[in-house]
This record gives structure tokens, sequence and C-alpha cells, in this order.
């Protein structure tokens, strides 16, 4: 095709010299003079319930950090909250945890003021795993960090020499197999080896738990003020899960701490910044995501007919980045035979869509399994993230049975519409969700992005969803949103809802 372009309209060319082949001045900065790594034990103590055989009293409990710091800025990507788990083997009970973490409230205050307040926050912490993480960070990292039912990696059963038989053993996905190596970790005794701590040590990121812990900036601690972090620890029937028939069980907390990096600024630039916090007429503005579980209404069954539920949820907030809908059978709500805080159910959706007064997200609503996907994996950036996420095509569209305690049992499966393959039961990670940022994917993200509901709707939000549920279902919707915590003259505020 070059001839239909005249010579003189041919762009000069211009010399580059490739990086590799670049010489100067190595970087560095002197504004930042050190890092060191710090650990608080909670005010509220250590220690949660009744360790051993019968280990019980580590549900609903209030655990509470403080962090603070002279002259030190917080690093939030750096903030974790380590436990030690044990799980009750009494009553010849076989149990492990769910998927996630045992804090069903998580609350983060700045100087007393609320930043956070997240109820059913383990349901949070599964949705940004299995659509913002990928299948490796869950394999690896999350094994170690609390995520470890879809994981055959951790089955420490020797297989079978039957090839038939090893090859259905174990597979991604496959909960019923890969709940009981778990449970023989977490209901494991004191012993030398473990320094005489029970159960399992478990280590999650306080970015998994709430976007406060994936801020960008380092937090300037003498400028805001104080960092508190409260947890509420979940009942066993919400966070402990099993595959048997014998559904008692409990669990106790042990060794509870929260390690951070504090990085140390130059003298210079710390009179800087508290200079701007003090005087400059715009101050230090910090924005974050905030995550809100709301309870939608029941969804009745209706497996006999497609029909259209309309889910209402309220966020005053003018900065919405997306929303997110899971749903789990009412009758398991709070079943220690059923992971209610990771095994979101298909339900038999065929349809999503969101409405903010009189827009409608996506314009013609999402049809079919593959399409909601990728409307979903879109609102965590791209359709062809490549990170993939944690769910595949069975997880996708399973709905298991949680009233059969001690046998696995489906509502649905990816290959059929009433009962199917088991293989797969508690497995399932069906998240339909749509993002309303407007910059996105590759695209270097926008500081303040999203859509108001505020101002355009009342603050109200409408998921229609359109499906033929086997069993009544309880839908959680997510709502994120940025808020924006900001230092100006001499006060800290919160912005945003």
């Amino acid at each position: 095709m070059s001839f239909l372009n005249q010579s003189g309209d041919l762009l000069p060319f211009s010399e580059v010299v490739p990086a590799s082949a670049q010489f100067g001045a190595p970087e560095r900065s002197s504004i930042l003079t050190q890092r060191k790594r710090a650990r608080v034990t909670p005010q509220t103590g250590a220690n949660y319930g009744t360790s051993g055989s019968s280990a019980s009293g580590g549900g609903n409990q209030q655990i509470q950090f403080l962090i603070a710091d002279a002259g030190g800025m917080l690093d939030l990507a750096s903030v974790v909250i380590n436990y030690n788990v044990q799980t009750s083997t009494a009553s010849s009970a076989t149990h492990t945890m769910d998927d996630g973490h045992p804090f069903m409230t998580v609350q983060i205050l700045c100087n007393g003021q609320l930043l956070e307040n997240i109820q059913q926050a383990p349901k949070l912490a599964n949705v940004e795993m299995c659509l913002a993480g990928s299948k490796t960070y869950y394999q690896t990292a999350g094994s170690l960090q609390g995520w470890a039912l879809l994981n055959n990696d951790l089955v420490t059963q020797i297989p079978s020499t039957s090839v038939a038989t090893f090859c259905g053993a174990t597979a991604w996905g496959y909960v019923a197999g890969n709940q009981p190596s778990e449970a023989k970790r977490t209901s494991r005794a004191a012993a030398a080896v473990f320094n005489q701590a029970i159960g399992e040590q478990k280590s999650i990121p306080l970015g998994m738990m709430c976007g406060f812990g994936r801020l960008k900036q380092y937090l300037p601690l003498n400028l805001v003020g104080e960092i508190s972090i409260v947890l509420i620890t979940g009942s066993p029937q919400e966070v402990c899960f099993t595959t048997d028939s014998v559904t008692a069980g409990d669990y106790a907390l042990q060794a509870v701490n929260c390690t951070y990096d504090i990085v140390v600024p130059d003298a210079r630039y710390a009179a800087v910044l508290q200079k701007v916090a003090m005087e400059d007429a715009v101050g230090l503005t910090m924005p974050f995501e905030s995550s809100i579980v709301s309870t939608g209404a029941a969804i009745a069954a209706s497996a006999s007919s497609l029909t259209q539920y309309d889910l209402i949820v309220s966020r005053a907030t003018n900065h919405l980045l997306r929303t997110s809908v899971v749903q789990t059978p009412t009758v398991a709500s709070t079943l220690i035979g059923f992971p209610s805080q990771s095994c979101f159910g298909h339900a038999g959706v065929y349809s999503f869509q969101a409405r903010i007064g009189s827009s409608v997200y996506p314009q013609i609503a999402a049809q079919g399994d593959a399409d909601l996907f990728n409307m979903s994996l879109a609102a965590y950036g791209s359709v062809m993230q490549e990170n993939g996420s944690v769910t595949n095509r069975v997880l996708w569209a399973n709905s298991t049975n949680g009233a059969t305690a001690g046998t696995a049992a489906v509502y649905e499966t990816a290959e059929s519409s009433a009962s199917g393959t088991v293989k797969f039961a508690y497995g399932d990670r069906f998240i339909p969700s749509y993002g309303f940022q407007v910059v996105k994917g590759d695209a270097e993200p926008l500081a303040v992005d999203g859509v108001s509901l505020a101002g355009a709707s009342g603050s109200q939000l409408i998921i229609s969803l359109v499906s033929a549920p086997g069993v009544a279902y309880t839908p959680y919707v997510v709502l994120t949103a940025l808020k924006f915590l900001k230092a100006q003259g001499g006060s800290v505020s919160v912005v945003g809802a």
C-alpha cells in the first residue's frame, strides 16, 4: 500500500537510543531514608477461645489493633493480619475454615473517623480473590493467606495406584476431595516445631480484606493520626465448613497480631508534607476503594421458568466503581455443612443488568454464562486480563445443594439444568459484576472515576437478574466506590460515602 503515500507526506525518521545502550547516572531518592517492619498485638489480647481437641470460643469475638508512629509513613500494601486457627476434633467433627478469613465485620478508623465498615467481609474477600486474583496466586500465595478449598495442590493423601481412581480423585475445584487435608492442618495439636502454636497459621494482607489496604500512597501517620483496625469474628456456622454429616464444630484463634512496614522520610520532606497538610489550600488527598456488602431481598425458587428479580440497594456515592452479586441458598446461610462465605451459586441466572436512574448497564442485558463472565472480567480491568480469574466454566455454572449434609449434591451444573455431576459441589464461583469506571484496562487508571449514584438516582441502584433458581437464594450485593482521606488545615476528614 506504500504507493498510495506520496514521498513528501512521509514522516521523518527520529533517532533513538535503545534503553539497553543508554548510560547515565543511576537514579536515587533521598527523601525516603529507611523502611522498618513492625508488629503489634491486639489491644483486646492475642488469644480468643480455648485450644485443644475441643477448640471453641473463637466466634463472635472483637479484635482491635492500633497502629501509630510519631514520624513515619505507613505502607498499607505491607499490612497483614496473622493468626493461628485451630478447629475442634471433638464429637467426630472434621471441619476446617471456609475460604478467606473468619472476620465477619471489618472496620477501619483513622483518628476516630470511620473509613471502612464491611459486613459479610469474607464474601467480599472471596469476590475480590475470584475475579481480581488468579488461579496461580490462589494456589501459591493464597494457600498461606486463607484460601485452600479449590486447591488440589494441597491434598496430602498418597494417590491411588489405579489410574482411573487417581485421575478422578484430585482436581481444581474438587472441594470434597480437597477439604479433608486442610481439616487435618487446621486441627493439628501444638508441638515444639510450631513453637507450641495450635492449628495452622494464616497471614492475610489487609488489602485482600478491604480497599483501604490497597491505598497507593504511603500514609503519614503523624499528620492523619492513628489507624484502628476492628475485627469481629464469625460464628462457627458462618465461617467453618465440613463435607461430613457431623456438622457440629467450633474453632479458636491464637497468636493474633498485625505486622506492617513504616517508611521513614527525610526530615526536610516530612516538613514539606506537614506544611502542605497545615497551610495548603488543597492539602493532602488520598483516594481509596471502599466496599459495602448489602443483603438483597430473598429470591424465590422458580425452576420451571425464567423470572425477573430486582435487587434494590443504596449508597450515597458520587464515585461508584463496580458492583457484584453473589447468591447462597437461604437454607444454607449458616450451616457448617456449607461454605457460605465462598460458595456462590449460579442460581439459574440467564441475564444481568444494572440500572441507575434512567441509564442501564450494560445497554443490552448480558445473557448467558460466557457473556456474563466476560462482563464481570471487564469490571476488573479487561476481558483479556492476564490474571484470568480463579473461576472457570464448571465452577461458574455450578449450584450446590446446601441441604444435604454429608452428601455432595447439586441443583444444576455446566452440563445439566437439573442435578448432574457432583464433583464440583461446594466449588461454585458465580459472581456477575459490572464496572462503571470510564478508564480501565491497559490504560493508566484515573485517580477519580466512576458514576454518581447520589446525583443520578437518589443513591439507588437496581440490579435485575433473570433467572430460574432451583431453590430460594439470599443475594448479597457488593458496591465498591471511591472515598477520600483528606488532611487539610490541621484536621483530617473522610470525603465520600
